[in-house]
């Protein structure tokens, strides 16, 4: 029994050494390629590629499993001298490499090098800690199947495609990992404290869409509730908080003064169970037919999960113009996810109430049959098929016909909203939703709404005016659908089908060039236009803006638009 349990720990982990490998010189490729261009070698032809780490005089090179345009790269071998490479080694290699490049902005000073040495080191811990979390999954969890909307929200097991460490979760112990991470399947009761009316806030779209948390969980909590006020609890309102950060706020001094002032009462756990989604700190609620996006104190990949009242103004005001302006009106299939409301309780310091802060986003699609596109694009296990291509029967001809559906239902809305209406989204994978029946895209959902911007020059009339927090020159909100939807989005569900039915990346990236071009020649979209003769497009650089402690206000990094290069490559031989 222990053999086994030994041998699949250690399965586990070479599979996670070798994915993060992968990131580790995905991330480095894409970010240093035009900086360090001499001494980034691929050979699409000969399916060979090699990359040099001066600072170290250390080459390492190897075969390539697949070569992709977008540099999502797949890697048969990553070698130095014959010998397989270790992760750790390629963290070192990296950091060193940038460290000692006077570009990456290094200080001479003595203070310099200090704080430069302590970013190297939390940089390692971030990796190690995404990597061992990925070992930990993989032996879990990578075999489970996924088939409904809560299981895909708990089956992305490996993450963002260019990030150094995706599954970092630093501030979880080990124990905590076990209990909360979605990616082994759990779930658990959340945590409630009663607040005080006089400091309890909340605002609501509209009243519609206001949730009311004390009725809804009446028989869960209620008998508690009674117990402890009897005819005081019309005083108060139940605010929900995730079980590792119930523990957290209740050490603080502050609080513990708000208890006992009687503004706060801690209600302990109980309610419905809550499933933690691919964000981890947002949970999905069946009972109540609801996500709650929760405030988690600790980093999940390089952010700290609070809800601060900035990225709340931007969600409550993103929602209500959204809806002012019928942003996918014409389009029935396209939905959006709105967060319909924000409740906290009041601290005098905006840090400690954003520990208490959640938003409330109502389930409105099919849960049987709706999945997270993050999760159908990945594959349970490296040099397997994507979940997607293994629900298509692994047929090209399929493929092709599922991704022309689901052009229809995502790419010309999100264009038709950049282009008409000036709104441009965080579309990325993991926030947006697609309702297949019988396998075919049917529905398209995006959410999270605190990412939207609006250009500028778009602006219409609304109802009520929203803060100057959603507005942005047209540069900066076309960058936005461009990076989310367009690199990030499109580009890895495109590697993911191409590789698993064996064609060239450009095979799918003609198919959205001519859907565009049909768009822009019936109406004319300059947003359209746009995306059909930029030169490139920027990205995040995750790894050079993480090891910079810059994630905040990341760099950005221009990635070729295969689109443009298509183009004119039809146009030379025509």
């Amino acid at each position: 029994m222990f053999e086994m349990e030994n041998r699949l720990r250690s399965e586990a982990e070479q599979q996670a050494n070798i994915h993060s490998c992968k990131l580790l010189l995905n991330c480095y490729i894409r970010e240093l390629a035009v900086e360090k261009e001499g001494d980034i070698r691929i050979d699409p032809n000969a399916m060979t590629y090699a990359v040099a780490f001066q600072a170290s005089g250390v080459m390492i090179t190897g075969q390539l499993a697949y070569y992709s345009a977008m540099g999502e790269h797949e890697y048969r071998s990553v070698q130095q001298h014959g010998q397989a490479v270790h992760y750790q080694d390629l963290v070192r290699w990296i950091t060193r490499e940038l460290s000692e490049d006077t570009a990456y902005g290094n200080s001479r000073h003595e203070q310099g090098r200090l704080t430069h040495a302590a970013d190297v080191r939390d940089f390692a811990e971030k990796v190690d800690n995404s990597v061992n979390n990925l070992a930990l999954y993989i032996e879990q969890a990578a075999g489970l199947g996924i088939y409904d909307y809560c299981t895909s929200e708990q089956s992305l097991v490996y993450g963002h495609p260019f990030h150094p460490f995706p599954k970092n979760s630093k501030g979880f112990t080990e124990y905590d990992v076990r209990m909360y991470s979605p990616e082994l399947r759990t779930s658990f009761q959340l945590c409630y404290v009663a607040v005080r009316k006089d400091v309890y806030m909340q605002e609501w779209v509209d009243d519609y869409t206001r949730i009311n948390l004390h009725a809804s969980l009446h028989g869960h909590v209620e008998q508690a509730w009674e117990a402890e006020w009897g005819e005081h609890g019309d005083e108060y309102e139940l605010l929900p908080i995730h079980p590792w950060q119930y523990a957290y706020v209740l050490g603080l001094s502050e609080v513990q003064q708000y208890i006992l002032d009687k503004k706060l009462i801690p209600m302990g756990s109980g309610g419905p169970k809550a499933y933690p989604t691919s964000s981890v700190r947002t949970v999905y609620i069946p009972e109540l037919n609801c996500n709650i996006k929760l405030s988690l104190n600790m980093q999940i990949t390089n952010m700290i999960r609070t809800n601060s009242a900035e990225q709340m103004r931007r969600t409550l005001d993103a929602s209500r113009y959204i809806k002012q302006q019928n942003c996918f009106g014409a389009d029935q299939h396209t939905q959006i996810a709105y967060e319909t409301g924000v409740a906290t309780c009041d601290f005098q310091e905006g840090e400690l109430t954003s520990l208490f802060t959640v938003a409330y986003r109502p389930i409105e699609f099919d849960p049987e049959c709706t999945y997270v596109l993050s999760s159908l694009v990945e594959a349970p296990l490296p040099g397997m098929q994507s979940r997607l291509m293994t629900m298509l029967g692994g047929v090209r001809a399929e493929a092709e016909r599922w991704f022309a559906r689901y052009l229809t239902l995502s790419l010309l809305p999100i264009v038709r909203a950049a282009g008409e209406r000036g709104i441009h989204f965080e579309a990325h994978l993991q926030n947006t939703l697609v309702t297949l029946r019988d396998g075919m895209p049917e529905a398209f959902i995006v959410r999270d709404l605190e990412g939207v911007s609006v250009d500028e020059e778009l602006i219409h009339e609304v109802d009520t005016a929203p803060s100057r927090l959603l507005f942005y020159p047209r540069d900066k909100a076309w960058a936005r659908t461009s990076y989310y939807f367009i690199i990030n989005h499109l580009g890895s569900l495109i590697h993911a089908m191409a590789r698993d039915v064996n064609v060239s990346e450009e095979h799918f990236w003609a198919k959205v060039r001519e859907v565009l071009v049909k768009e822009l020649d019936r109406t004319g979209n300059v947003y359209v236009q746009h995306l059909l003769t930029a030169d490139s497009f920027l990205a995040k650089q995750n790894l050079v803006s993480c090891l910079r402690g810059i994630s905040q206000t990341p760099a950005y990094v221009p990635v070729s638009n295969i689109m443009n290069r298509i183009g004119s490559e039809v146009a030379w031989g025509s």
